[in-house]
């Protein structure tokens, strides 16, 4: 019904709900308990070997749904909404780039961390204005290059720009690109929205990628999420795209890996 994938970053990544492992060790780890794709979360996406890590792919059987950009905003403060001129250009640089790498993957390019938050010396105002004009650029880009931009509504805690389902629909509306996606995380929903699956059931058509964490953030199955509501009000507005778990890893990989693709697989099963 839905393919799954997890989040896999660099080892030295500063983030802590993703996989944090060498990409091989991964990938290997990913293969064995049939997940269909891996995202990728990265740094510098120029820096990749393509080759070598087409190679790995293909070896492994796996996709890449989407390229998450937020370590960007983590490690370089890389932000659309950023007082400095200079963050901002260098934030649309850099998804530029992960657009030229997500046309040769196939995958979405995510916009989550990057859009930045609320910075001393600048208004809600100004900063949603640089926002929507970062954005709008970015998404021009991406429709040339035939790319989807995922756009996520983050919880209040790690951004005041755009927080609710209801606001990234107005942010769609306002952007007016076919490039441009809703990207769903039922952790950020889980404390943003008063009912999920109404915001799914809104969104509908608008998604085009949906992370999956308990409301824990540990891995599906380990918290008080209904998932078997969520995935079926996302069959219900026909999402047939990828449950990508981005989590902490508790209490180790292979563990979380497991327990996120029983848990997903026990629950499609539930709702055919």
């Amino acid at each position: 019904m839905f393919k799954k994938s997890m989040v896999v970053a660099p080892p030295t990544a500063e983030f802590e709900a993703v996989v944090r492992k060498p990409l091989e060790e991964a990938l290997k780890i990913l293969y064995k308990l049939e997940f269909d794709g891996v995202e990728l979360s990265l740094l510098d996406p120029k820096s990749l070997s393509l080759r070598e890590l087409e190679r790995k792919l293909e070896d492994y059987s796996l996709e890449v749904p989407a390229l998450s950009t937020g370590l960007n905003y983590i490690h370089y403060g890389f932000s659309l909404s950023s007082p400095s001129l200079e963050k901002r250009e260098a934030a649309i640089r850099r998804l530029k780039e992960f657009v030229d790498l997500g046309e040769i993957l196939g995958a979405g390019v995510i916009v989550g961390l990057m859009r930045g938050r609320l910075e001393e010396g600048m208004s809600q105002e100004e900063a949603y204005k640089h926002m929507i004009e970062g954005l709008r650029e970015v998404c021009s880009y991406a429709e040339g290059k035939g790319v989807k931009v995922f756009f996520e509504p983050l919880n209040r805690y790690e951004t005041q720009l755009v927080n609710t389902v209801k606001e990234a629909i107005e942010l769609h509306e306002t952007i007016g690109s076919g490039a441009l996606y809703l990207l769903l995380d039922t952790f950020h929903m889980n404390i943003e929205e008063p009912v999920i699956e109404e915001s799914i059931r809104r969104a509908g058509g608008l998604i085009g990628h949906v992370h999956v964490a308990d409301s824990n953030r540990y891995a599906p199955g380990m918290g008080h999420i209904d998932f078997r509501s969520v995935l079926k009000a996302l069959k219900e507005i026909g999402y047939n795209g990828y449950l990508s778990a981005e989590i902490i890893i508790k209490p180790d990989f292979k563990t979380a890996a497991r327990t996120t693709i029983e848990t997903l697989r026990k629950t499609e099963k539930s709702i055919v």
